[in-house]
């Protein structure tokens, strides 16, 4: 397990190199604070992200959602999220993105691994731009390679696909947003902490690709 462990770092980390000489940086906390006794949570996250791997910042990125599990296999959300973005050097000329969600999420395993189906719908209110809508379509798959299966120390791969779709009348907007492609590693420091280090890489409309190194913390919590 060792070896396999020291082999998917590696992976990572000559992607990184061989991908571009400056890879975006992204830094993320997803929280879920589950209300005790009741179906109830509250999805609570933070991104930071870079035009290079740290210095040039590019968007912080605030989400916070109601969910309830309607099933064992399917959780639910509706959301809010605040987008504070700029472009690249100087001036950066920012500008903010005020978003509503609606997501539902499927899980179930396949072997001793955890699949997930995310469906969610977006309503964006972009700055100085007209009202569009987006679908995104993401599946994940998080694979243990211990003892520990998912719980605490256990390591794992994380890998997932998402696709973005455009919703809207405009004629200039094409169909297609953007793909997201991503593999990583985790391990979870608790049953209730885990963080994540991985790559991924990202192509927006017609433009080249970007490569991104990627920083996550996976924090669950109960309100009691």
């Amino acid at each position: 397990m060792r070896l396999l462990f020291l082999t998917l770092i590696g992976v990572f980390l000559t992607s990184c190199s061989f991908a571009q000489k400056d890879p975006q940086g992204w830094l993320m906390y997803f929280g879920q604070t589950k209300i005790k006794a009741t179906k109830f949570a509250i999805h609570h996250e933070l991104q930071l992200r870079d035009h290079q791997l740290m210095g040039d910042h590019n968007q912080t990125l605030l989400r916070v959602g109601l969910q309830y599990r309607v099933k064992p296999y399917l959780l639910t959300t509706i959301g809010y999220g605040f987008i504070y973005s700029e472009l690249p050097g100087s001036p950066n000329e920012p500008f903010h993105e005020n978003r509503i969600y609606q997501e539902a999420l499927f899980s179930h395993n396949l072997m001793r691994s955890n699949i997930r189906h995310r469906i969610r719908l977006e309503e964006r209110f972009v700055e100085n731009k007209d009202f569009s809508g987006r679908f995104r379509y993401c599946l994940f798959a998080d694979i243990p390679f211990t003892q520990y299966g998912m719980g605490a120390k256990g390591w794992y791969a994380a890998l997932y696909n998402e696709i973005f779709l455009n919703l809207s009348d405009d004629g200039t907007m094409d169909f297609f947003d953007r793909n997201r492609a991503y593999l990583g590693i985790g391990y979870r420091i608790s049953d209730a902490v885990g963080v994540q280090m991985g790559y991924m890489y990202q192509n927006i409309g017609k433009a080249r690709g970007t490569n991104h190194a990627m920083l996550s913390v996976h924090h669950q919590l109960k309100w009691k």
